[in-house]
């Protein structure tokens, strides 16, 4: 299978806000990507700074002589100054500003309110960027997941990450990391985790330490009951209730939040309920609207800032036919008529097309080892806009 990943184009809050009551669609959202070479005008400097032929880096972005990192350029022309002025004929200097012209990501997704996470177009300054973000890794706890598990815990591979996530933005990012379960379990914080507080933070540490500690805290699955029901598991809805109304302070006001959701399965998804499948079985707690988890995320957890949230989902694409299982539940990959290897997170690819720029999803059947390069892409790709776009509350 290769893997696929989508970062899903802006969209307004004003859709959010006027669309929270509405019921969830169910309909699965899609998206094109644009291309975008690195090095050229609009598109992302190198890894290095470097731009092509005369292209300056400003802000991440290649832009052209006298191109500020708003995506303007100015240009400068005198004039005298007539009609009896008191500057006694002397030149006075005007500038005008003219919008550049960036390569632009267009993309479709389905009939569900969308997050304000474009850049500002009021003729305002620019927004201010993030220099804190707070990650929350939600992990599917069911014994199916040990391998990606693993492979996202390893740690060289969190030390890749981590490092990823400090350099977004402007660089030198403070940034929190947290863990839980699907399984409403709260934050996971064996006895390793050598923190007063149920995260471990970037300040004090390197990021060796960080990813030590993480794969100290993944440890715990498997051991602990973290696993939820068969057909409940629900990164989604766990994450959403653990914020909402958390008392730790994990949660900055002046944090980018971003959300790390990875399962082989949906968030308490339609197949799973009992009158989804041709089994007639499933989990008996019946999903939440989108719109409603979305709504708590954004007004309750960040206080209204629609821009302060993001979000990395790493499940079955649903946009593949991977076949079924002996339920007729449709899977990704894997399916062999019995069991598939992932099935369709419909529910939390949507959710990323409501979260606009701040979504990013990628195909869990790319493999165990593909894990932690989704969340490194994602990082740099989505959540280095998002974090760029973020205007903290002063």
């Amino acid at each position: 299978m290769v893997w696929s990943a989508r970062a899903v184009a802006p969209a307004f809050a004003s859709a959010l806000l006027l669309g929270l009551a509405c019921g969830d669609s169910g309909t699965m959202a899609s998206a094109t990507t644009g291309e975008c070479p690195v090095g050229a005008q609009g598109c992302p400097c190198t890894q290095g700074g470097g731009c092509d032929g005369e292209l300056t880096c400003e802000g991440g972005v290649c832009m052209s002589s006298g191109t500020g990192t708003s995506g303007q350029e100015t240009s400068t022309s005198t004039a005298p100054t007539t009609g009896g002025s008191e500057s006694g004929g002397e030149t006075t200097t005007t500038t005008a500003t003219t919008a550049a012209s960036p390569t632009t990501t267009s993309a479709t997704t389905s009939d569900q309110p969308k997050l304000d996470v474009g850049s500002d177009t009021t003729g305002g300054p620019p927004a201010q960027g993030c220099t804190k973000i707070d990650m929350l890794f939600v992990l599917d706890g069911s014994g199916s997941m040990n391998e990606e598990r693993a492979a996202l815990a390893q740690v060289d591979a969190f030390t890749a990450v981590v490092d990823t996530l400090a350099m977004l933005g402007e660089g030198d990012i403070d940034y929190r990391i947290a863990v839980t379960t699907d399984n409403d379990d709260g934050y996971v914080t064996p006895n390793c985790w050598q923190e007063p507080e149920p995260w471990v933070s970037s300040v004090g540490h390197t990021p060796q330490e960080v990813a030590q500690a993480f794969a100290c805290a993944v440890s715990g699955f498997g051991v602990s009951n973290f696993e939820a029901a068969v057909g409940c598991e629900h990164v989604l809805t766990s994450a959403v209730d653990l914020l909402d109304g958390d008392a730790s302070g994990f949660v900055r006001e002046d944090a980018l939040l971003v959300l790390v959701l990875v399962t082989d399965v949906d968030d308490y998804g339609a197949y799973d309920q009992p009158n989804g499948n041709v089994c007639g079985f499933g989990c008996a707690t019946g999903p939440t609207p989108l719109p409603e988890l979305t709504q708590r995320l954004v007004m309750d957890v960040k206080k209204g800032e629609a821009d302060g949230v993001a979000a990395i989902v790493v499940a079955g694409d649903p946009s593949v036919d991977g076949g079924l299982n002996f339920c007729q539940q449709p899977g990704s990959c894997g399916c062999n008529g019995i069991d598939c290897g992932a099935f369709h997170a419909d529910r939390l690819w949507q959710f990323v097309g409501m979260l606009g720029a701040n979504g990013y999803a990628a195909d869990l059947c790319a493999g165990a080892k593909a894990v932690p390069e989704a969340v490194e892409t994602a990082l740099t790709e989505s959540i280095d806009l998002a974090c760029e776009q973020f205007e903290p509350p002063q």
